[in-house]
């Protein structure tokens, strides 16, 4: 006996899923296009659907360019970031990692090259 769902019971049972669908044709729409990247020409909506990757400068344009603010920074809040940001000249070394001991008494890790 099949049991009865309903139609969010299965969309939730599928998105909850480990395995992939691989059944043909059990998807539709924009979803299953059957189109890759060779097959749509480049336009104003889809710059780089040309089956070569974007260069870098592309990827650096079209992040600037657009309306979303996309940083490292703003990924995680500085608590959760956990990074010190350096910018050693020549023959200074790079920090590696500043915390407070135990005694609460800051303790600094270097790079063991110092910069060119």
């Amino acid at each position: 006996n099949a049991a009865s769902y309903t139609d969010d019971q299965i969309v939730g049972k599928v998105n909850s899923a480990s395995a992939n669908i691989t059944r043909a044709g059990c998807i539709e729409g924009t979803a299953a296009s059957a189109l890759d990247s060779d097959d749509i020409g480049e336009g104003s909506s889809n710059l780089y659907d040309t089956g070569a990757p974007p260069t870098d400068n592309e990827v650096v344009t079209a992040v600037n360019n657009a309306t979303n603010s996309i940083t490292r920074e703003a990924a995680l809040s500085q608590d959760d970031l956990n990074i010190v940001k350096t910018n050693p000249a020549g023959s200074e070394f790079k920090i590696k990692n500043i915390h407070r001991d135990v005694t609460g008494k800051m303790d600094v890790e270097y790079d063991d090259v110092a910069e060119s």
